[in-house]
């Protein structure tokens, strides 16, 4: 199961420099609901297969120590995203949950 960060936690680095949300749901999600109060980047993973995120993982998120806040439908999704991000070295990746745990943002 996957844990999640807190809101406070999420809200503590989600504004530090080179901080990065990314959003790890399918392009049909994404068109039909997007996070709308600030930037996010996007990249599909699935719980079982997350081989996008594991091939470019450098290229999107090249600061391996600057905050990255993930985020799909549930957080089921963003903690597989997290695990992965955590395997390659990025020290400061969080689950902020789904999409509708985000009101806070």
């Amino acid at each position: 199961m996957a844990s999640f960060s807190t809101p406070d936690q999420v809200k503590a680095v989600v504004d530090e420099p080179g901080a990065v949300i990314l959003d790890v749901r399918t392009e049909d999600e994404l068109k039909e609901e997007q996070l709308t109060s600030r930037p996010f980047h996007h990249m599909s993973c699935h719980v079982e297969d997350c081989s996008e995120l594991m091939a470019k993982a450098e290229q999107l998120l090249p600061d391996k120590n600057a905050p990255v806040v993930i985020f799909c439908r549930s957080g089921r999704r963003a903690g597989k995203a997290k695990e992965v991000l955590e395997q390659k070295g990025y020290t400061k990746v969080l689950n902020a949950g789904g999409l509708k745990d985000l009101t806070y943002l």
